[in-house]
């Protein structure tokens, strides 16, 4: 019996320092492996940081600035922005700015979007050199609704009461409005301000009672003569669209006229051109609408000459 228990303990002796042994031996194994895998050095290019000058808060056209309402934050140096500032210090250094173009919270401030040293939040600092500023009256319908903001483009249209024009058809003639023209004045044309704000982060409608446009000095008289002989609305235009397209005079002939139903319509159906125009007789029909009697050219069917 002692015999077996010794063996069995020498069995298990033996067994336990093979184990050890293979386990030794695996352990150092991975450790060289370990030694002899290389660790790749990053070989690109160093990203060197700078600061660079942002808005703590929401900053709008007209505000004067205060550094409490600067920060600094981390930048990279090859990107920093023209016109950028490094140091909240160096903005206000020579003197309080003005904010002239809007600036939402943790957009970097460039000196393009304010006033010199000293300077006010005028409108002449939003005039591209060489262009002039115009006012022009409008309501809900000539502004589109209130839809329009500072930065759109608008064609401007002149309606008026031009008398007797030529392009008005006979057919036409005598008819309500029959004299009422429209016209662009100016195409693609820059809104600076609606009524007295410049806020071009303001996107909501917004039913103005004026806004002012910038154009050449060549414009500003156009609009100035416009608007003693008319009345003046603006057309928006789509915010990918620069095309100048002269659309010439429009005139109530050119969509059959504000006329009673049926009448002008058979008048422009009976209307024959050139030769045959001559043979026609025309009579004049009166119509009363309320307490306003108008009258109207209108073709005399003829009966065929056997």
């Amino acid at each position: 019996m002692k015999r077996k228990v010794i063996t069995m303990i020498g069995i298990a002796a033996v067994m336990g320092a093979a184990s050890i042994f293979a386990a030794d031996m695996w352990l150092k194994s991975r450790a060289n492996a370990v030694q002899q895998v290389q660790v790749p050095q990053d070989t690109g290019p160093k990203v060197e940081f700078n600061t660079i000058v942002v808005a703590k808060v929401p900053l709008r056209f007209g505000m004067e600035l205060a550094q409490d309402q600067l920060t600094e934050i981390p930048w990279p140096t090859d990107a920093l922005p023209e016109g950028a500032f490094q140091k909240v210090d160096q903005v206000l250094d020579k003197g309080s700015r003005v904010i002239l173009s809007p600036v939402e919270m943790n957009e970097p401030v460039l000196i393009s979007k304010l006033s010199g040293p000293g300077g006010r939040a005028t409108l002449s600092n939003l005039l591209t050199p060489g262009m002039r500023a115009v006012t022009i009256s409008v309501d809900e319908i000539a502004g589109v609704g209130g839809f329009i903001i500072p930065g759109d483009h608008v064609d401007i249209v002149l309606t008026r009461d031009a008398g007797f024009i030529q392009e008005t058809s006979d057919v036409a003639s005598g008819a309500a409005g029959s004299t009422v023209t429209t016209e662009v004045v100016l195409e693609n044309v820059k809104i600076l301000t609606v009524d007295q704000g410049a806020d071009q982060r303001d996107t909501g409608p917004k039913v103005a009672s004026s806004v002012t446009v910038e154009v050449s000095s060549d414009g500003a008289n156009k609009i100035a003569l416009a608007r003693t002989i008319g009345s003046l609305s603006l057309s928006l235009r789509s915010a990918v669209d620069d095309s100048i397209k002269t659309s010439g005079l429009t005139t109530v002939g050119s969509f059959g006229g504000n006329t009673p139903a049926g009448i002008i319509e058979a008048a422009a159906t009976l209307f024959t051109p050139k030769e045959e125009e001559k043979k026609k007789k025309f009579t004049t029909v009166i119509v009363t609408r309320r307490l306003e009697a108008e009258s109207y050219n209108v073709p005399v069917p003829q009966e065929d000459e056997e």
